[in-house]
């Protein structure tokens, strides 16, 4: 999957970073293709494991594993705050690795919430934005769903700072990791009613592309965004 990421990144980095809204889906037939691809996917494949396993897995459990893989990604957190010199965002988030890989058992207990240590998420593609970076295309990968061209790049060092203890030079063990994750999180879905109307890819664009706008703005947004229809 990661191979194919790539690839189809390679080819569409041959456009240019364009963040202007009348450039942003230039390649709008393609990404229909490939949202619908990933909808079916989800439809016959995803969501039924995902309601077997929330059948039969207790709740508790399921939040266990969550908070397990959120731990998993606070490292790369706290090096996206220090990249984006936010000292008081790599403080935090180092804390919160350290305490529920601690006293929260590798991170099935989110112990630094409880002790009022808040999250402070960051990623590389907010880190590329923050210097001024822009999106470029709206893009849809298989498997992954929506992104542009900086997100899904950052999909790279994103995955290679998680210090997952299974990451072995077997493939199938990684492979069997991230696919349950998925899973889990799929599950934690479930209660959400999936999005209708008369344009599903558009909404689920307009969606992705202003929740990464407010990350990067860390919660500041102009008002020109929320002008349209989406709220």
């Amino acid at each position: 999957m990661f191979r194919l990421s790539l690839i189809i990144f390679l080819i569409f980095s041959q456009s240019s970073f364009s963040s202007e809204k009348d450039n942003s889906d230039p390649f709008e037939s393609f990404n229909r293709k490939t949202h619908a691809f990933n909808m079916t996917l989800d439809d016959w494949v995803i969501r039924p494991i995902a309601e077997t396993y929330d059948f039969i897995i207790p709740d508790f459990v399921q939040i266990g594993f969550s908070n397990l893989f959120d731990n998993l990604g606070t490292p790369v957190s706290a090096a996206n705050n220090l990249m984006q010199l936010k000292p008081l965002g790599f403080v935090s988030e180092s804390s919160r690795f350290v305490l529920n890989s601690t006293v929260g058992i590798f991170g099935l207990f989110d112990v630094a919430s409880e002790f009022g240590i808040p999250e402070r998420n960051e990623d590389f593609g907010q880190s590329l934005g923050s210097l001024g970076i822009e999106s470029g295309a709206y893009v849809v990968i298989p498997f992954f769903g929506p992104s542009s061209i900086r997100d899904g790049i950052s999909l790279v060092p994103n995955y290679y700072l998680r210090p997952d203890l299974i990451r072995l030079e077997d493939s199938k063990s990684d492979l069997a990791l991230n696919g349950f994750s998925l899973i889990n999180l799929r599950a934690g879905l479930l209660g959400i009613s999936d999005l209708s109307g008369n344009d599903q890819y558009s909404f689920y664009r307009d969606a992705y592309l202003q929740r990464r706008e407010y990350e990067i703005r860390d919660g500041e947004l102009e008002e020109s965004l929320f002008d349209d229809d989406f709220d």
